[in-house]
């Protein structure tokens, strides 16, 4: 009986040790274990979005194209030129207002047709595709694009051949007849442009990507000039355009015909942050022997001209100059300084000498 009294006072006094020194040093380190859970960051959720933020804001660099600041991988992709017709029957096109870059210019009959350059967007839908014009090559020499048309002009097959452009013609594995009634199958045919690419690298084995100097890019302005609209005369009013500046998106937005000019699958109005307009003479070749269809016409594409830079709600006046097929357009001032241009959607508008632009001079 005496030892089991020792034993149980000698357990006693062990446990109230433990409950004097070491139960409050438990109860310290649970407290601040529980402050330290309340009041941590929560690190799942806004450590990935800090790292990626920052990524973004170290890794962009500008598009060789128009000037965008995009992830590196695509700033040099290869680009695509597509043909597009701008016929009564073909509109709305379908991928102009994915395009880098928008060429336009008059073929023949007064119609004018486009060529849309994409690199930063390939849409899966793009179109109705048309044939080559000779003087379009000039202009997608200066990217070595990837050449999506259907047939083309004599001149222009023929120099397709001899300057080596990386062709991509009407074929089944990246074109599509959309059938639409009353509608002739000549303004059907659509492209995917993703799959020109990928096909162009993987079963051509073209370069993914290209290295052609850009031209200079800046930033938008944050005050705007007073020249909120541009009438552009190509030759009939059915071909006739109107860009008109907003001044809240610092955008311009495309009226033919006076009709808004939207997009066929999306339906938003086509958009440009930049217009550059150049005006270069043009003369009318006689029919093609034994056809009597109205041969291309002779445009100047190689030398200089007038041109005017719309961005801001300005204009500025100037010179357009390209010293040779491979070398990019470039556009200058009154003083000979190359004009920078907005980062974004660039239409580059190509006047017949008879044509015209409506729009003040400032």
């Amino acid at each position: 009986m005496e030892g089991e009294t020792s034993r149980f006072k000698l357990f006693f006094i062990n446990h109230k040790k433990f409950f004097v020194i070491v139960l409050p040093i438990l109860i310290v380190v649970a407290v601040a274990a529980i402050f330290w859970i309340i009041t941590k960051p929560n690190s799942t959720e806004e450590t990935p979005n800090i790292t990626l933020n920052k990524k973004n804001s170290t890794n962009l660099v500008a598009s060789l194209t128009n000037g965008v600041m995009v992830t590196a991988d695509i700033a040099n992709r290869h680009p695509v030129a597509v043909m597009i017709e701008n016929s009564p029957d073909a509109r709305p096109q379908a991928g102009l207002n994915s395009a880098d870059i928008v060429y336009e210019a008059v073929t023949e009959g007064g119609i004018t047709r486009f060529m849309g350059i994409f690199s930063q967007n390939y849409p899966t839908k793009a179109g109705p595709v048309r044939s080559a014009r000779s003087y379009f090559i000039d202009w997608l020499s200066e990217y070595d694009a990837f050449y999506a048309h259907a047939g083309g002009s004599p001149a222009a097959l023929s120099r397709i051949s001899s300057y080596g452009i990386k062709d991509y013609p009407h074929s089944n594995d990246a074109y599509t007849r959309i059938p639409q009634a009353g509608i002739a199958s000549e303004h059907t045919l659509f492209v995917d442009v993703s799959k020109i690419y990928n096909l162009g690298v993987s079963n051509k084995k073209w370069p993914s990507t290209y290295t052609t100097p850009s031209w200079k890019f800046k930033e938008q302005a944050t005050t705007f000039g007073t020249v909120p609209k541009i009438t552009l005369n190509f030759s009939t009013t059915q071909f006739q355009t109107v860009w008109t500046h907003d001044s809240t998106a610092n955008t311009y937005s495309r009226v033919m015909n006076s009709v808004n000019h939207n997009d066929r699958v999306s339906g938003e109005q086509i958009t440009a942050k930049s217009i550059v307009v150049m005006t270069v003479s043009h003369s009318a070749n006689p029919p093609y022997a034994g056809t009597g269809k109205e041969s291309e016409w002779t445009m100047t594409t190689i030398g200089s001209g007038a041109a005017s830079v719309f961005q801001d709600g300005t204009r500025t006046e100037g010179t357009w100059k390209k010293p040779s097929r491979l070398e990019r357009t470039r556009f200058y001032d009154s003083q000979g300084v190359e004009i920078p241009l907005n980062r974004g959607k660039i239409w580059v508008e190509i006047l017949p000498q008879d044509g015209s632009i409506v729009a003040p001079s400032v």
